[in-house]
């Protein structure tokens, strides 16, 4: 082996085992987040699946990322072990299966990430204009039993600590367009947007809360509320999944190096 293939060797021996330890710092979070059910709690389900975009759903997107991102992580996991016997066992097939899948999984990744720039806009403004339109017309009562929709709006505000869909600033907000602002009495947001406010306590009385909008009130809206959820995971799959690329690509051509060397030895051999 030349310089150069000596490199590749060990490149693709350390890098592989590093992308096990990022496989493990995929499955591990993505497990954390199917086991963190506050942001999809069985009450707010139903909302979450009004709002759609295309044949998907907001509830089952939400399922699905987590459960994404461990399968994801089991892929890498496997896509490195074939790199380490490739390169251990100087095995040309190992070697080429694995260049083959980390140049198709580049290509695939470099699409994913434009399309994302390009249309993450216009699916946040959708989304949120959909989740508006749920509550100006269907949030109807501020108790859990009433209503389905609206006992899913309550429980995202407990849940989430936010209230309506924009943040509230005032007495005017996002509530004035609904249903239950006829029959709201001197209240202009639900109880249910008050802070510390939980299912035993909702019958209580916060006027500085409901009526005044003065204090106690949770001021972020909710889908702010959501939103920052989901990026406090995003962030660290972005800062991984690049790092991972880079990697990758130059596996791909370690790889290819080594299966062009081994080529020419077995070759030589017959």
């Amino acid at each position: 082996m030349g310089c150069f293939d000596s490199l590749g060797y060990i490149y693709l021996v350390i890098v592989n085992g590093l992308f096990m330890l990022f496989a493990i710092l995929l499955i591990v979070p993505g497990a954390v987040m199917l086991a963190d059910v506050t942001y999809v709690n069985e009450k707010i389900v139903p909302l979450m699946k009004t709002l759609s975009v295309g044949s998907f759903n907001a509830a089952d997107l939400a399922d699905g990322l987590a459960i994404t991102m461990v399968v994801i992580g089991g892929f890498i996991l496997i896509i490195a072990t074939l790199g380490i016997c490739g390169a251990c066992k100087k095995a040309k097939g190992c070697l080429c299966l694995y260049s083959l899948i980390v140049l198709s999984l580049l290509v695939v990744k470099v699409i994913v990430v434009v399309l994302w720039v390009l249309m993450n806009a216009e699916v946040q403004s959708y989304l949120k204009s959909q989740l508006l339109s749920q509550l100006t017309n269907r949030y109807s009562a501020d108790d859990l039993t009433t209503d389905e929709i609206s006992t899913a709006f309550n429980f995202m505000f407990m849940t989430l600590e936010c209230c309506a869909v924009n943040a509230v600033t005032g007495q005017t907000n996002d509530f004035d367009n609904t249903p239950w602002i006829a029959g709201a009495g001197s209240k202009h947001i639900p109880i249910f947007c008050c802070s510390g406010i939980n299912a035993d306590s909702a019958g209580a009385t916060y006027t500085a809360c409901t009526d005044n909008v003065s204090a106690g009130y949770y001021g972020i809206g909710c889908y702010d509320a959501f939103y920052n959820l989901i990026m406090k995971y995003s962030i660290y799959y972005i800062a991984v999944g690049v790092t991972i690329l880079i990697v990758e690509t130059l596996g791909v051509i370690f790889a290819c190096c080594m299966c062009k060397k081994i080529g020419k030895t077995e070759n030589g051999k017959v």
